[in-house]
């Protein structure tokens, strides 16, 4: 099996949000937390180019030993930062005019666009509940979870949703056959 990739624009967004909070020494921190070999691979990154989903994930569990408690609570944090980086404005504003189940199932078919493995099933229940299965991510690890845990909870904030709550009720870094993600909001 090949390494499953992932677009560098994350990589760029990990290493923004670590500057902004934690300045240019901090990012030194957590790049000395890293092997030699991965720290030269994040040398040359670029945003469009495909990159080792497993570098990232030890990117992000080094971000959280470092500037976190190991807990992967910046994780989600960083999650948050990547959404309101990754929805601009105008897509902010078409998306509060649909649901965020909606936003979740248009995700789905981007997601392709970001990474070279994975498949999200979303399933409707309700106009405030979505469950969403993703399978066959090639990289299992719990901090890719969490993040997208903190992903999604933003994204729905973003397009207008209140009360959100995105629970990972199922971890394929925790013994389940596939990651699930339930995600419920509510009014004001």
């Amino acid at each position: 099996m090949t390494d499953a990739k992932t677009k560098g624009i994350s990589f760029h967004n990990v290493r923004t949000f670590t500057l902004d909070r934690y300045g240019l020494e901090g990012w030194v921190d957590v790049l000395a937390h890293l092997v030699p070999e991965d720290r030269g691979v994040l040398d040359e990154i670029v945003p469009v180019g495909w990159y080792s989903l497993a570098l990232y994930a030890r990117l992000i569990r080094a971000l959280d030993q470092i500037h976190g408690a190991g807990d992967l609570a910046l994780v989600v944090q960083l999650g948050h930062y990547e959404a309101e980086r990754d929805l601009t404005t105008i897509q902010r504003a078409f998306l509060r005019m649909a649901s965020p189940a909606f936003l979740l199932e248009k995700s789905a078919e981007y997601w392709r666009r970001f990474h070279d493995t994975g498949v999200w099933t979303i399933n409707r229940e309700g106009a405030t509940r979505v469950r969403a299965y993703l399978d066959d991510w090639g990289h299992v690890d719990a901090a890719l979870c969490r993040e997208l845990v903190g992903y999604l909870s933003r994204a729905f904030e973003l397009v207008g949703a209140k009360n959100v709550r995105v629970d990972h009720a199922g971890c394929r870094a925790h013994g389940s056959d596939r990651c699930l993600f339930i995600g419920s909001w509510g009014e004001g």
